[in-house]
């Protein structure tokens, strides 16, 4: 790893003299935790916008949706028993999959005693050349009996037009890509706190307009619009947290910021058992922001953003209030020294960094490039996984909904652990990658029974597994993947590599139509793209790991340890002379509180020349100097 690659992967403690807001606002307090829970709540309404596609387009009950008019639609006689063995006539053990795909066409025998009975003339339609087969018509006309008013019902979104549910959550991904580039541009001349309630405004009057709009083209327009503002709010909300943050304090913050997420996706089922149609659950979500925009006065600003734009006034203000709070030390010319930083930050902002400079060679291309390809494998994994939820089947819905938002949290637990207490958290995050997609194609070892509850719980496991997996490996990719450029590229690497996890969302929606194929074909796909991004996780943890985490040892052995720490204490008692001038009280507790590091231990008859750490208590500072120096 090159020196400058090492330096962007530690975090860099400011000097007080260079950063005053850090000196004053310190890593983490009372002031700050206000702030970042309320940011966190709007991620709430976020995963609302982004999971609501479940619950206002679920896949049909069988007996739902019907073709009319045709004979076999009502109810048959006794004398009609022949055709009980057609998938039409399957008992309430066929599959909710059988009966989309079977609603979509009309059988010639049905149709043609229908037509005789109604014109008495002869039927003429060709039949199907295979023995005891049926030719099929498609259905011009599909009836609703559904008391759930949904957007298949509504835009009858069925058959040939089913590919549009799709296209309405490509069109919130469209939206999340604009709104994303938006925010990007914004921030240069709107501050944070203010695009953030802009964003609050924009959904609650878009979001309601998209429930209640009453065509097709209108809906998915105001999608993409509500999702624009989504973008708004938690971009300018990530640039306030990181903001008023800093150190370990700020990678935990930015770490639990999916949390509020998952706990959208739990709550989002009992919302909807309130609403019978989609339209009043769209209101509802919408609605819900006034909260936030009441609560939005308690939000603070970034304050660095205000003194690069020479507000000074409103930075100072600020930076009081924090100190006021999390009861720190001000200087006493701290407006002198905000001025003299705002000239500093205004100096730094002139500075131009396109995006080639990202590429100019300082990390290799190749790292680069991994690290895109990583962003869109695990974005399209980390929402395309909860919408094809739906497939598992109506009926639990919510509780897979439910479960696959306490599957993130799990997931994002475990990526926390594998930033602060391990030293190579790449390749820890594709080691579970790539167990967890390999052990998804286990799910094809299932046996075809019916979909009942059962099925549909062994099924869920494999989908909680790789729900896992994938968020662990988001919440290292979320906190580390700036580690890999220097410090002045890591906002543009960040824009370049979620707008292409982005634009990889537009086209992944469709997956939902392989279905018709087979119902693990989008599973199965999804399991293949994690295994292979996981090991371009192992790929990059070749060039990167936390330098800041020591290596693990072997644990010694009690013998070992007796052996080891008596070679250590016989060799610092060669200096007992110099000490002599000790009493022998002194002594002996002196060498009752030396301490080693278990390193120290292990290389003890390898590297005799290493220094020993003594940590001495009660001690003159002379008997200090005449131990700390001795070398072993």
């Amino acid at each position: 790893m090159t020196d400058s690659q090492s330096m962007g992967s530690i975090p860099r403690k400011s000097s007080p003299e260079l950063d005053v807001v850090e000196q004053v606002n310190g890593s983490f307090g009372r002031w700050q935790l206000r702030t970042i829970l309320l940011i966190f709540l709007c991620k709430i309404p976020s995963a609302w916008f982004t999971a609501i596609i479940i619950y206002t387009a679920p896949y049909p009950w069988k007996g739902e949706l019907v073709c009319h008019p045709a004979d076999w639609n009502v109810s048959r006689s006794q004398t009609e028993h022949v055709d009980r063995n057609h998938p039409l006539w399957q008992d309430a053990r066929s599959t909710d999959r059988l009966f989309n795909v079977d609603v979509c066409n009309a059988y010639s025998n049905s149709l043609a005693r229908g037509f005789v009975r109604s014109h008495g003339q002869e039927w003429n339609a060709s039949q199907s050349k295979e023995p005891g087969g049926q030719s099929s018509l498609p259905c011009e006309h599909v009836e609703h009996r559904t008391d759930y008013k949904s957007l298949i019902s509504q835009f009858d979104l069925i058959c040939s037009r089913r590919v549009l549910v799709a296209l309405t959550q490509s069109f919130h991904a469209l939206g999340a890509l604009i709104g994303g580039l938006m925010a990007y541009s914004a921030l240069k001349k709107i501050s944070p706190r203010r695009l953030m309630l802009l964003g609050m405004i924009g959904q609650i009057f878009c979001g309601n307009l998209t429930g209640l709009v009453d065509t097709y083209q209108l809906h998915i327009y105001f999608r993409c619009l509500t999702s624009i503002f989504c973008a708004l709010m938690y971009t300018s909300g990530q640039f306030i947290l990181n903001d008023i943050t800093s150190g370990k304090a700020r990678i935990i913050v930015v770490t639990l910021s999916e949390l509020f997420w998952s706990m959208g996706l739990v709550l989002l089922p009992a919302i909807s058992i309130y609403f019978d149609n989609w339209s009043y659950l769209y209101v509802a979500i919408s609605s819900s922001l006034i909260v936030l925009v009441w609560l939005h006065r308690w939000i603070a600003d970034a304050p660095r953003w205000l003194l690069q734009h020479q507000r000074v006034e409103a930075a100072l203000r600020q930076l009081l209030e924090s100190a006021t709070y999390n009861n720190r030390k001000v200087p006493l010319t701290l407006d002198v020294q905000l001025t003299m930083y705002a000239n500093d930050l205004d100096q730094k902002s002139k500075q131009k960094h396109s995006y080639c400079q990202v590429w100019d060679g300082e990390t290799k291309r190749s790292q680069l490039v991994y690290i895109h390809l990583i962003w869109g494998g695990a974005m399209v994994l980390y929402n395309i996984i909860l919408l094809m939820i739906r497939n598992l089947g109506a009926q639990q819905v919510h509780v897979n909904t439910a479960a696959m938002g306490f599957a993130e949290m799990v997931g994002l637990f475990v990526g926390l652990y594998l930033i602060l207490y391990t030293r190579r958290h790449w390749r820890w995050a594709g080691n579970l990658m790539i167990i967890a997609g390999l052990s998804t194609y286990l799910i094809w070892l299932l046996p075809e029974t019916e979909r009942n509850s059962r099925r549909v719980g062994l099924e869920l496991v494999f989908w909680l597994i790789l729900k896992i997996a994938n968020s662990a490996s988001i919440a290292v990719l979320t906190t580390c993947t700036s580690e890999i450029v220097s410090k002045e590229k890591r906002v543009v690497l960040m824009l370049s590599v979620i707008s292409f996890s982005r634009v990889c969302l537009l086209f992944c929606p469709f997956l939902s139509c392989l279905t018709v194929i087979h119902h693990l074909v989008p599973i199965t796909i999804l399991a293949t793209m994690g295994w292979i991004y996981g090991l371009a996780l192992r790929r990059l943890n070749r060039y990167y790991w936390n330098t800041e985490q020591p290596q693990i040892s072997q644990v010694p052995t009690p013998n070992t340890y007796r052996r080891q720490s008596a070679i250590i204490l016989r060799r610092c008692s060669t200096v007992s002379s110099d000490c002599s001038a000790y009493s022998n009280e002194l002594l002996s507790n002196f060498e009752r509180n030396m301490a080693v590091s278990i390193a120290d231990i292990w290389h003890i008859n390898f590297h005799p020349s290493s220094e020993i750490e003594m940590e001495v208590e009660q001690s003159g500072p002379e008997a200090h100097r005449a131990h700390s120096s001795e070398t072993i």
